[in-house]
């Protein structure tokens, strides 16, 4: 497997667990809006696949967000992955829905 190919596996694995995590988000978040412990287990295995697409930005991105896993930070880190349609309306509220994505062409 060549490494193109193991960038675009982990791009597309880390999309499916950010999504998972905004999908579920009273399952994943805490009630003052940061990551519960199961939130942080399925969040810790993007670190993974940061280390095969080698993006130094992206890693720096999920390293504030891991120290401070508030939604914000977990939003801002999402939208170089994610778009609107991936994501069910009625999961978030609307000040997140609308926050997360006020611009989509951020994507890697």
């Amino acid at each position: 497997m060549g490494a193109s190919s193991e960038g675009a596996k982990a791009n597309k694995e880390i999309k499916n667990i950010l999504i998972k995590l905004l999908e579920n988000y009273e399952e994943f978040f805490s009630r003052d809006e940061r990551l519960n412990s199961d939130g942080i287990r399925l969040y810790k295995r993007v670190s993974y696949f940061l280390h095969l697409m080698d993006n130094k930005t992206l890693v720096n991105l999920y390293k504030k967000s891991f120290r401070n896993p508030t939604i914000e930070n977990i939003i801002e880190f999402a939208k170089y992955f994610i778009d609107a349609e991936n994501i069910k309306i009625s999961t978030l509220n609307n000040i997140y829905y609308e926050e997360m994505f006020e611009f989509n062409d951020v994507n890697v």
